[in-house]
């Protein structure tokens, strides 16, 4: 999985992509293909200089999709909580979009730890079996 730093760089543009949402034409456009290109480019750079190249297992690609779906569910409740909660705009730089992106961000630098744990722990078994 990947170091901190790559983990950080990928939080930014996961806030850039899903951040922008809220903003008028045609920033939501910009943001979400600069911030999904930079978190999606990363993952692709990482994995061009990994020492060793391995195809994904179904339970590897099960993580992944799992931890696009907390994401998303993340920034959906974050949404609605900027509003009720806070009543953040639902249009402009500070929207509940920005605020809603900057926690999925957080969010997905703090459970990086237990997906590299799920992640090895599933790599360490299919050394095992195969």
């Amino acid at each position: 999985m990947f170091p901190l730093p790559c983990v950080v760089i990928s939080a930014l543009g996961l806030f850039a992509g899903l951040g922008s949402t809220d903003l008028p034409r045609p920033w939501p456009t910009v943001g979400s293909l600069l911030g999904f290109g930079l978190y999606a480019g990363i993952g692709i750079v990482y994995a061009h200089w990994a020492s060793v190249r391995r195809k994904p297992t179904g339970q590897e690609v099960g993580v992944y999709l799992a931890l696009t779906a907390v994401l998303l569910l993340v920034f959906g409740i974050s949404r609605i909580a900027a509003f009720f909660l806070l009543g953040v705009p639902a249009h402009g730089l500070l929207s509940q979009a920005a605020v809603a992106g900057a926690v999925t961000a957080v969010t997905y630098v703090a459970i990086m730890p237990l997906t590299r744990r799920v992640m090895k722990a599933i790599i360490q078994q299919d050394d095992k079996s195969g």
